[in-house]
C-alpha cells in the first residue's frame, strides 16, 4: 500500500487515543457504519484507506491539522506489510511487521476487545429528549448526517454527550419500537430524517416516566 495511506492510518489511531475517541465514533461521524474505520486496521491496503473527502473532514473531527495526519518527512512510494495476521481470542485486530532499509523489523499490533455478549449501552435521556423535540420542530424534515447533527448539538446545547451517545439516541429513534426517524445511505453517507407517518412523540421508550428533563441515563438493550 502507499506509504502516505499507511502513515495516515497510524496517525489517526494515535490521534483517536489522544482525543479519547473510539474508532466506531469516528466511523459514525464520517457517516459510515461501526467498524468501518477499524476495517482499515484489520486489513489496511490500497482499497482500505481514507478517501479525499474523508481526509478533508478528519482534521475537523480530530481537532488537528493536515500536518498532524501527514507529518513532514513522510517517505514517498509504497510500504510492504509482512507476516500479517488477524488477532482473535477475545479481541479483534491485526498485526504485521515492517522492515527498515537497514533490515530492522518492527512489529505493529492494532486490536480492540470484543464487546461482551448481551451488553447494553446507556441512553442519554436529555439528549434523546432534545432530538425528539427537534423532530417535532422540523429539523429532521431534511436529511441530516451524524456529523451535521453532532456539530449543531455542540453549538447549541450544554448537554454533555459523546458521539457514541448521539448514535445510540438516533438508533432508538429509528428503531421499530419508536419509528420517528428513517435511516438510509445516501451517496455513501448514512442520513437520518423524519418518517412521514410517525407514532406519538411521547413514546415510553423515549421518555420513560414521561419526563424529558434532567441529565439521567437509562439502559436500552442493543
Amino acid at each position: 500500500m502507499a506509504m502516505m495511506d499507511y502513515v495516515i492510518i497510524c496517525r489517526v489511531i494515535a490521534l483517536l487515543n489522544e482525543r479519547g475517541m473510539t474508532d466506531d465514533e469516528l466511523s459514525f461521524l464520517l457517516g459510515k457504519p461501526n467498524n468501518y474505520v477499524f476495517g482499515f486496521i484489520v486489513k489496511p491496503g490500497d482499497k482500505n484507506r481514507f478517501t479525499e473527502d474523508q481526509l478533508d473532514l478528519l482534521p475537523f473531527i480530530l481537532k488537528c491539522t493536515h500536518r498532524d495526519l501527514i507529518p513532514n518527512g513522510t517517505s514517498p512510494g509504497s510500504i510492504q506489510l509482512h507476516h500479517t495476521k488477524q488477532i482473535k481470542d477475545g479481541y479483534k485486530g491485526f498485526s504485521h511487521i515492517t522492515y527498515a532499509t537497514t533490515g530492522e523489523g518492527t512489529c505493529t499490533i492494532w486490536k480492540k476487545q470484543n464487546a461482551p455478549k448481551g451488553s447494553t449501552r446507556k441512553t442519554n435521556r436529555a439528549l434523546l429528549a432534545l432530538l425528539t423535540a427537534w423532530i417535532g420542530d422540523g429539523y429532521f424534515d431534511l436529511q441530516r448526517d451524524g456529523l451535521e447533527i453532532f456539530n449543531r448539538l455542540n453549538a447549541e446545547t450544554e448537554i454533555a454527550f459523546r458521539a457514541s451517545e448521539l448514535e445510540k439516541c438516533l438508533k432508538v429513534l429509528y428503531s421499530s419500537e419508536v419509528m420517528l426517524l428513517e435511516k438510509e445511505r445516501v451517496d455513501g453517507i448514512l442520513k437520518y430524517w423524519r418518517r412521514e407517518i410517525s407514532p406519538k412523540l411521547d413514546s415510553p421508550l423515549i421518555f420513560g416516566s414521561g419526563k424529558a428533563q434532567g441529565n439521567g441515563t437509562n439502559s436500552i438493550s442493543e
